[in-house]
């Protein structure tokens, strides 16, 4: 037994202060929640957990930085998509304007609106802002690049002259001369045209120092066209023997039963005949089953008369002495005998003069003649034609039942004369008249009309490019915890000059025929402007996404490095609150060993 030392003691003591310490430790933890809560407790996981700190406050300042840009961008996009509106507003009033059933005044008053909206384009990019920032107005580009030109180039096209030819059929008075061609009329017309295209591009670039920039390609392109022409006709009027401009021939109108006779190009020159028929009595109605083809000899027509069976078939022949015979062959289908009438009215040619066969004039008044017979022939002599109508029985037909001539004293005279006939039942009979020969008393001409038109044609087109590489003024997001990561937000100018609606309109100085190009222009351009900034937006929103994932998963690892495991830490503290109390114990014990020494000492 030693009195020098009380090792027993120490060692207790020694225990009771690291169960102390380790006591402490557990209830600081259990305190705080955290497992570490200095560097001695985990000096790496110290280090690991306050990185992980700034990137989560970081992500979380960033997310926030996002946000801001995406109401940015809103902002702008706002403004952007009332400045379409606009556009798409004047663009109604161009369309509107442009009729022709609007004036100059009622222009006026759609020109004074396109200019109203005009000032608030500028207007609104003046003023859309953001925290003090104009965000549609900037003029502030950097150019890496501009190739832009202009040129003008101006083109004269002469094309050959191609006369055209008209040739007419001109029935002159007698001692007409002819004439050489000469020129009739000749005149000079001017004409400009001006026409305006335009081709709009933006296209995103990258720029050798990797920077985002744009390159803009335009081109307005102006065509002034000035078309001069002259046109000159000349004619010529020469005679022509040409025997279809004086032989007769006919034309007959259907349900009238009226025939035309004249040449081929003068109508009814030689007279015009009117028939009517009358079948027992009652004027019936011609109705036509057939006729002959064009150029069959001779021509015939095939009548029919409703409610009977009487059928006429004419015929018309044209003879060698310019005459023309027509016969009537009458055909009685009917069980009991028909009384028949044909009546024929003859209107000789205008201002006719008649004369009989021996060459007298037939007397002013009616004269009439019962049943002709022989060859009965009478002249008719107008003043631009001459015709004749004969009745012959050697023609193999019968004569007319009557025959009226009218000649009134100063009018047109008229010849009638009538077939009053009884037709046996099944029986036919042949009624026969020539009407000429007719002749002219009048030269024919041909009249050639010739028309030159001569055209110069001057195009003068300018075009100008604008191509131009550029870096708009932007804003930079920080969309990152870190250096570098950032997002850029281009600023751009939409102002009416840059989108070309300054001098938009329907009215001088303004170009009409430009108004509905240029307004396609400014609406193109901000549609681009409106998708870059759309993109942007959205690039954003899968940015704000990114960030709040990524906070999220950096705080659930900064937690598994950093916090307390409650339960563990609880052990642990319980172990080292007994070891402590157990320690203090023994120290108890270990101070009672000298007393023994004592007791040995009073002994």
């Amino acid at each position: 037994m030693i009195i020098s030392h009380n090792l027993a003691a120490t060692s207790a003591h020694r225990r009771i202060q690291e169960n102390a310490r380790n006591n402490s430790s557990h209830l600081q933890k259990l305190s705080s929640g955290q497992r570490i809560d200095s560097a001695s407790d985990d000096a790496a996981g110290l280090a690991i957990s306050e990185k992980m700190r700034a990137q989560i406050r970081g992500l979380d300042q960033a997310n926030r930085n996002i946000q801001d840009g995406i109401s940015l961008v809103q902002t702008a996009e706002g403004g952007l998509q009332e400045i379409s509106a606009i556009l798409q507003r004047q663009r109604e009033l161009i369309v509107q304007g442009l009729n022709d059933t609007y004036t100059n005044n009622d222009r006026l008053m759609i020109e004074s609106e396109i200019q109203e909206l005009t000032n608030e384009v500028n207007h609104i990019s003046q003023s859309t802002s953001y925290n003090t920032i104009n965000l549609l107005a900037r003029d502030d580009y950097e150019i890496l690049a501009d190739r832009s030109t202009s040129s003008t180039n101006t083109s004269l096209s002469e094309p050959p002259t191609i006369p055209t030819v008209q040739k007419t059929v001109v029935y002159a008075a007698s001692g007409t001369p002819p004439e050489a061609r000469h020129l009739i009329s000749n005149s000079n017309t001017s004409s400009t045209t001006q026409t305006y295209t335009n081709t709009n591009v933006i296209t995103p670039i990258t720029s050798q120092d990797l920077r985002q920039g744009y390159n803009e390609y335009n081109v307005d392109t102006y065509t002034t066209t000035k078309t001069d022409t002259e046109r000159s006709v000349y004619e010529t009027l020469a005679p022509t023997t040409d025997p279809q401009y004086s032989a007769p021939d006919y034309w007959y109108a259907s349900g009238m039963n009226t025939t035309w006779f004249g040449p081929k190009t003068f109508g009814r020159v030689y007279g015009t005949m009117s028939e009517n028929v009358e079948v027992d009595g009652v004027m019936r109605p011609v109705e036509y089953t057939s006729r002959s083809n064009t150029g069959t000899v001779p021509a015939w027509d095939h009548m029919w008369f409703p409610n009977t069976e009487v059928s006429i078939k004419r015929l018309r022949t044209i003879l060698p002495d310019n005459s023309m015979q027509i016969e009537y062959i009458i055909n009685n289908g009917n069980p009991t005998d028909t009384n028949l009438k044909l009546s024929n009215l003859i209107n000789p040619p205008d201002n006719s003069v008649m004369t009989d066969a021996n060459g007298l004039l037939i007397p002013n008044g009616v004269t009439s003649i019962n049943s002709p017979s022989g060859n009965t022939t009478y002249t008719m002599t107008g003043t631009e034609a001459n015709a004749s109508i004969t009745f012959d029985d050697s023609l193999g037909s019968l004569s007319p039942t009557q025959l009226a001539i009218h000649n009134p004293a100063g009018g047109q005279p008229t010849i009638n004369f009538d077939w009053d006939v009884n037709l046996p039942s099944q029986s036919s009979l042949t009624l026969a008249f020539k009407y000429g020969p007719f002749s002219l008393n009048l030269e024919v001409f041909e009249r050639t009309n010739e028309t030159e038109v001569s055209t110069r044609i001057e195009t003068t087109s300018n075009v100008e490019i604008k191509d131009i590489d550029y870096i708009t003024p932007k804003l930079t997001v920080q969309a990152g915890a870190n250096q570098g990561q950032h997002m850029d937000i281009p600023l751009f100018n939409v102002q009416a000059d840059e989108l070309g609606i300054t001098t938009l309109g329907l009215l001088p100085p303004s170009i009409q025929g430009q108004a509905l190009s240029r307004i396609d222009k400014a609406i193109s351009k901000i549609s681009s402007i409106r998708g870059v900034y759309g993109a942007i937006q959205n690039r954003m929103e899968h940015a704000l996404n990114n960030t709040s994932n990524a906070t999220e998963n950096l705080s659930n690892a900064e937690s598994r490095v950093r916090d307390a495991d409650m339960a563990k830490e609880m052990l642990e503290y319980t172990k080292s609150n007994i070891l402590l109390q157990a320690a203090q114990a023994m120290l108890t014990q270990s101070n009672q060993s000298p007393q023994s020494v004592l007791q040995l000492l009073h002994q």
